[in-house]
């Protein structure tokens, strides 16, 4: 029988091993963002080399705007699942009567359903009803487009939170007076700081590196998003690795930035709200 400190020893090690198997890629890239091309194509693998900027100051010169592009998609995309999803989850959480709540249980499997489709097979689709609305080939069409398909997870993801709020919350405001508006943004919204953070975090990831929809909804010529920018560095015969590692750096920061306050705010979140 294996007593518990070897057990603790043993994972360990474990996490150590899984640890380093992730670290070393990701110093790989670092490290290779700031060597010429020529120092890569000489010995990719090298860690003693002389570092330059030349890399990231092409990047920021030539991808300024895709950045600009990709953050125009992210926030828009971001305030808009945020905007919909969290009453819609208030919406199908909060209703009494059984019926209703027969009809969100299947609305729900459904959209369950529809997030298991591969997103390649949803383009043409969506590129007939985006023609149709003539938005197809602008930032607005695309930005619908990311919202067809982050909408339905932020509801899924959403409602559990709702449903964790307790009822005596709802039944105390309404002795004191406040109307459902007035318990939506005074009472849910706080409650629901938690899920609102996580969800607007995971959104935002998945929008800033969505690249199916960018690549195809938006025509030739135009500034892509930093996903397209990333795909353009890889050619048939050879790739830009010293040009795509610094790229890497470069869009991956703002996903940190966004990363680290989310999870600073979600140490307070449902008990910050259920307090006040």
């Amino acid at each position: 029988m294996i007593t518990p400190r070897p057990l603790k020893r043993v994972f360990t090690v474990l996490a150590a091993t899984l640890g380093l198997a992730y670290l070393l890629p990701l110093v790989w890239v670092i490290l290779t963002a700031f060597k010429t091309n020529n120092a890569v194509l000489k010995n990719p693998n090298s860690i003693f080399f002389r570092p330059t900027l030349e890399t990231f100051r092409a990047v920021i010169n030539d991808g300024f705007g895709a950045i600009l592009t990709s953050l125009q998609i992210t926030i828009s995309v971001t305030a808009l699942v945020l905007a919909i999803g969290v009453p819609a989850a208030y919406a199908l959480s909060r209703h009494a009567h059984p019926l209703w709540n027969r009809v969100a249980t299947i609305g729900l499997a459904l959209l369950l359903i529809l997030q298991m489709v591969p997103q390649p097979m949803t383009v043409i689709p969506l590129f007939s009803v985006l023609a149709n609305w003539h938005v197809i080939g602008t930032l607005p069409g695309l930005i619908l487009a990311d919202l067809a398909l982050l909408l339905p997870y932020a509801i899924i993801v959403l409602r559990p939170f709702v449903l964790a709020i307790p009822n005596v919350l709802y039944e105390a405001a309404r002795i004191d007076g406040a109307s459902s508006v007035q318990t939506f943004f005074r009472l849910t919204i706080p409650m629901l700081a938690n899920g609102i953070f996580t969800v607007g975090a995971i959104i935002f990831i998945t929008a800033w590196g969505e690249f199916v929809y960018a690549i195809n909804f938006l025509p030739e010529g135009t500034v892509l998003p930093v996903s397209g920018l990333l795909a353009q560095q890889n050619s048939q015969y050879s790739a830009n690795w010293n040009t795509l590692m610094a790229l890497a750096v470069l869009t991956a920061l703002p996903l940190l930035i966004v990363f680290l306050f989310a999870q600073r705010r979600l140490v307070n979140g449902l008990s910050l709200g259920a307090v006040k």
